[in-house]
């Protein structure tokens, strides 16, 4: 299979049209629907349903659609991986969660592109399940995620400090102009919880009894959407930038902690730039 097959599929995939993407891709229009015609009859499968003036994708089309997506973003970091130079530069693919501990590694990022700066990161947010399984397919080198979360079979280093857990409130609410509170308080109180199993089973058992949960979210910025339109309180780790949603966030007592760490695949080769990136968060100062 030609690999520029893939990208004309997504072309189409992504404007709708045969006619469009022909013309993005500067070829022609008959050109492009054999070469789709072929990878269907390679394939054995349908992945288009041709209308007059649009293009929609089958069942099939969307499963394909994933599967060529990762097969050219395999074969980019593989040509990136292989590329020599006499100065460290590449590509380092990280994923992360809305997380606060995101700063601290940002500020890691600046200080190690200062030394490095033909070395290009690019940052894709994501739940926990997501970032696994990405690193898993070898489409992320690393991802940031909470130890808590299962990271057994992978490498992990820590990046060196710790995350709260706590509520979002109106700053209005009577519970806002709390230092700290106990998770039992909130039994009776409307929330929006993590949808990860591991921190959903850790929330409901520090609120004990059966609370009133009104959603699952799996990154917080729709859930905070979700709570200034009243659907409930949204329990996560620190959130101290949503003054300006004009929301509060008011930590746990006891405390409750979560450790960010960085994952990548046990026995795996990484690229020479992920291995001087991980040297250096170990060993910043040599």
């Amino acid at each position: 299979m030609d690999l520029r097959v893939l990208e004309y599929f997504l072309a189409v995939a992504e404007v709708g049209g045969i006619s469009r993407a022909a013309d993005i891709l500067h070829i022609s229009q008959p050109t492009l629907s054999r070469q789709l015609m072929e990878l269907e009859r390679e394939i054995g499968s349908t992945l288009l349903i041709r209308g007059k003036r649009s293009v929609t994708l089958t069942p099939d089309g969307l499963m394909f659609r994933e599967t060529a997506r990762d097969i050219l973003a395999l074969y980019q970091k593989a040509r990136e991986k292989h590329a020599q130079s006499t100065e460290l530069s590449g590509d380092i693919y990280l994923g992360s969660g809305e997380t606060e501990s995101f700063s601290a590694l940002a500020d890691q990022i600046k200080a190690f592109q200062e030394r490095y700066p033909k070395v290009c990161f690019h940052i894709f947010s994501a739940h926990a399940e997501k970032i696994r399984d990405d690193v898993d397919k070898g489409l992320l080198d690393l991802g940031l995620m909470m130890r808590s979360v299962s990271t057994e079979k992978y490498e992990n280093l820590a990046i060196g400090r710790e995350e709260h857990w706590g509520v979002l409130l109106p700053r209005e609410h009577p519970l806002a102009e709390r230092d700290a509170l106990d998770p039992k308080e909130l039994r009776k109180t409307p929330l929006i919880i993590p949808e990860n199993t591991v921190f959903r089973k850790e929330v409901l058992s520090w609120i004990g009894g059966q609370p009133d949960v009104r959603a699952t979210y799996t990154l917080v910025r729709n859930a905070i959407l979700l709570e200034l339109t009243g659907g409930g309180h949204i329990v996560c780790l620190d959130m101290p930038a949503t003054s300006s949603h004009g929301l509060v966030f008011v930590p746990f007592a006891p405390t409750r902690k979560s450790e960010p760490v960085l994952i990548w695949k046990q026995n795996s080769a990484v690229s020479p730039a992920v291995q001087v990136f991980l040297d250096y968060l170990d060993h910043p100062e040599e």
